[in-house]
């Protein structure tokens, strides 16, 4: 329960857990695959596997480094066989291949597609902030946390019946990001939102070395008394809100648009407000201010894209086809917003394509420019 509330509590998981990326879905079936696993092992059956195999391709599609888990569950299948389990070891290997072959045909094909990550350089410096924009705190708690887990790692394996636990959470939470480190000139893969899925390990060894420092593990079998349980719900209680406490301001700052980002909701905002029946609406680069503003004005009468001849879903991708002939696609439009994100100050010279800049600065007027973060919206007049 603890490490689930401090898992909550990571600035990370409020920043991430809001995208349209694969890195929630990493940790999702990372965590879905290893509890399979451990139940698994408990009381084997066919169905079992059978689900943890599923679970496997589910870590595989969602991102290929969350695979590394795999070799924290391996942890646990020769402990498994250590004790005397002769199938668990066999099991494994039948339900990790099938889990595999189902993603092999999508590794074959993003190996093809390596230049989308190829801007990737590692350096040394993203090592030391690794804590920092892992965990989404400040570098100071990042590092806390990571001595904690070590710590917690420690006071685990001197207990024999917890050995195997400790030992896969530590490949969990280490061996990826060593992986993706010493092979990062080569597969450009060391990124913290990649290794985001090593989360739950961390905050489970930290949860174990709290939990072990006042008894409350396993205190009914142990004869344990009120008191300690007593001081293992305060322990809880103040550890959480301490954390969230130091958190707080991450949080906050993990719901807001990233710096760089247009504030493209802002100006679908303005465009609401200020739409008359008949207006038009045309964007610079076309294809992000398309999608994005197409998403923040669902559900409401949208302006006519006037520049556009082909819809993206037309075409089957993510660009629109633009007009070949501006000016005839302007007319009878008396009223067009313009949403841009030029950086020059200029707000037409990011038009897709030079006859659009043209057409729209010879037939309209600037009426109104409102600028907001990298996005002006700028309502132009016929003239």
């Amino acid at each position: 329960m603890l490490a689930g509330l401090l898992f909550a509590l990571l600035p990370t998981v409020t920043r991430y857990g809001q995208e349209a990326r694969p890195y929630a879905f990493a940790t999702l079936f990372a965590l879905i695959a290893t509890l399979l696993l451990l139940r698994t092992l408990e009381r084997p059956s066919l169905r079992d596997w059978t689900l943890y195999a599923a679970a496997v391709s589910g870590i595989g599609f969602s991102h290929l480094v969350s695979l590394s888990v795999l070799a924290a569950h391996a942890v646990l299948v020769i402990a498994a066989k250590r004790r005397g389990d002769r199938i668990a070891a066999y099991a494994f290997a039948a339900a990790v291949t099938a889990g595999l072959s189902a993603v092999v045909p999508m590794l074959a094909q993003g190996n093809t597609q390596s230049g989308q990550i190829s801007w990737n350089v590692t350096t040394t410096a993203d090592l030391i902030a690794y804590p920092q924009t892992l965990f989404g705190a400040s570098n100071t708690l990042g590092y806390a946390i990571i001595v904690l887990a070590v710590i917690g790692a420690a006071v685990l394996a001197l207990l024999p019946a917890s050995r195997s636990s400790a030992a896969m959470l530590v490949v969990w939470a280490v061996l990826p990001p060593v992986l993706t480190y010493v092979t990062a000139g080569r597969l450009h893969l060391f990124l913290p939102r990649y290794l985001l899925f090593t989360l739950p390990a961390w905050m489970l060894l930290v949860a174990a070395l709290l939990t072990r420092l006042t008894g409350t593990l396993n205190q009914r079998a142990r004869g344990g008394s009120p008191a300690k349980a007593v001081l293992g719900a305060v322990v809880v209680f103040a550890v959480t809100v301490v954390f969230g406490w130091q958190v707080l301001p991450s949080i906050h700052t993990a719901k807001q648009d990233l710096p760089q980002e247009p504030d493209y909701l802002g100006a679908a905002r303005l465009v609401l407000q200020g739409e008359l029946p008949g207006d038009g609406i045309a964007f610079t680069t076309g294809m992000a201010e398309r999608r994005v503003m197409a998403y923040d004005l669902r559900g409401h009468t949208q302006p006519k894209d006037v520049l556009m001849r082909f819809t993206p879903q037309q075409n089957g991708g993510y660009n629109a086809t633009e007009c070949e002939a501006p000016v005839t696609c302007l007319a009878g439009t008396k009223r067009l917003w313009l949403i841009s994100t030029a950086t020059n100050g200029n707000p037409f010279s990011a038009m897709s394509t030079p006859a659009e800049a043209t057409a729209l600065q010879k037939e309209f007027t600037i009426v109104h420019t409102t600028t907001l973060n990298h996005v002006a919206i700028l309502l132009l007049q016929r003239k």
